[in-house]
């Protein structure tokens, strides 16, 4: 389970992963969830934190997080207990991870990054199976002029549409 995000829907992003994780755990289904923050970073969170908290609290939380692994890349002392949160520094490394887990990801991140197709490109050059559309479709679908055009193009019905440029 893949959630959070760089975008302002990353609360309706928790609740839908929170909706998903209802329906899909069960006997002989293991689920990891993810979270990234607005900096794309990722972490490994328990499920009992997928549902206690809001973006704030996970942030927050994570902070100490980033601050474990700088420890950890200095050299300083930490404990035993901080170093069992599993943090990747980018999506691509967080993908690897999922890869060689040979894990089928399930996004629920959404905004940019999660519905524009990113999220998706990542996955597929690691080779990592998931849920949803690809990622060329996915960005197709974002982009609300090109997907109309997309639709009239494949004979579908369309409204007449203008877009603004900003100068």
């Amino acid at each position: 389970m893949l959630c959070g995000g760089p975008s302002a829907e990353r609360g309706i992003s928790l609740n839908s992963a929170r909706s998903v994780l209802d329906h899909v755990r069960g006997p002989g289904i293991d689920v990891e969830c993810f979270y990234f923050d607005r900096a794309l970073r990722a972490y490994a969170v328990s499920t009992k934190q997928m549902y206690s908290n809001t973006p704030s609290d996970f942030d927050f939380k994570l902070r100490r997080s980033v601050h474990r692994d700088a420890a950890r890349l200095t050299g300083a002392e930490i404990s035993e207990s901080e170093t069992s949160d599993s943090f990747f520094p980018d999506p691509a490394s967080l993908a690897s991870h999922l890869a060689a887990r040979r894990a089928i990801a399930f996004p629920a991140v959404h905004g940019a990054f999660g519905e524009d197709g990113d999220l998706q490109a990542v996955l597929e050059r690691a080779g990592v199976p998931f849920v949803g559309a690809a990622s060329a479709a996915a960005a197709v679908a974002f982009d609300k002029a090109l997907c109309a055009s997309a639709l009239r193009a494949a004979g579908f019905p369309t409204l007449r549409a203008l877009v603004l440029q900003s100068p």
